[in-house]
């Protein structure tokens, strides 16, 4: 029994530190560019392999008739990221642009990261147009020429890098990008925001620096590091209901008492 306990713990553990190389994927669009369907996300966690057909299928047939289809990168993003209580303001535009649209979709679990010049250009592909990268910081109206096409524009944006300053510049940078989307497109864009990479799998191991503006070492350890991160606390919440319910079960079956004394047949007169 306690084989297999065993086991099943660390079966449970390694599922739920999976989830730690993955990466989300946001889509929305002001028109119905964005298929809402359930089935085009129905798969818990999409393989990287996969990502880019998942994410194609996940856009309406009529997309190409957009001006503007955008693919944000924001290398090592989490969805965790969008829940951390000390992210106040790293995602704010984000989280506007989103509410503004009319369709938008997700994935919350892309393993590895998600190819993105492939995907740029599958959607290039179909609808037969090339594909644009640009320049977070210089891009401008200019940058958006005036075609039949549709333009597939990748913005990749800096690496997050755990640190909350950096994500709520790149959140500036990406709500600077829409808005000059919406003065050349209007409300004719579809965007997809994703990442190429997952965080640095040695991050659950090593323990992770905070972002602190002091040069004092003499600090204690928790305000220094971060010792729980979010997969840790994920890991032992699954172990605990785990050994709950098994600890139940257990005293349960433990508890059941056979009789001592078993009745005799009645005697048939």
């Amino acid at each position: 029994m306690k084989v297999y306990t065993i086991a099943a713990i660390l079966s449970l553990a390694s599922t739920v530190m999976a989830f730690e190389s993955t990466v989300p994927c946001l889509m929305w669009s002001p028109k119905n560019y964005i298929d809402i369907s359930p089935q085009t996300t129905k798969q818990f966690v999409i393989a990287k392999s996969d990502a880019s057909d998942v994410i194609l299928s996940s856009l309406s047939s009529d997309v190409c008739s957009a001006k503007v289809i955008a693919l944000i990168n924001q290398p090592e993003i989490h969805s965790n990221d969008f829940l951390y209580s000390g992210y106040e303001g790293a995602f704010s535009h984000l989280e506007e642009q989103i509410s503004e649209a009319n369709t938008h979709s997700q994935i919350e679990y892309i393993t590895e990261g998600v190819h993105i010049d492939q995907l740029a250009k599958s959607i290039a592909t179909r609808c037969n147009t090339a594909v644009s990268i640009l320049d977070p910081y210089t891009v401008s109206t200019e940058d958006f020429v005036n075609q039949i096409k549709p333009i597939v524009a990748v913005l990749p944006l800096p690496s997050a890098d755990n640190n909350v300053n950096t994500l709520r510049t790149n959140d500036a940078l990406l709500d600077q990008f829409i808005n000059i989307i919406k003065l050349k497109a209007q409300d004719n864009y579809a965007v997809i925001y994703t990442s190429s990479s997952a965080k640095q799998s040695h991050e659950k191991i090593k323990l992770s620096r905070r972002d602190i503006p002091t040069t004092d070492n003499n600090l204690p350890i928790f305000e220094k590091y971060q010792l729980f991160t979010p997969g840790v606390f994920m890991v032992l919440g699954v172990v605990f209901l785990f050994l709950f319910i098994a600890g139940t079960g257990i005293s349960w079956l433990v508890g059941i008492q056979t009789p001592v004394r078993f009745e005799g047949k009645p005697k048939k007169n």
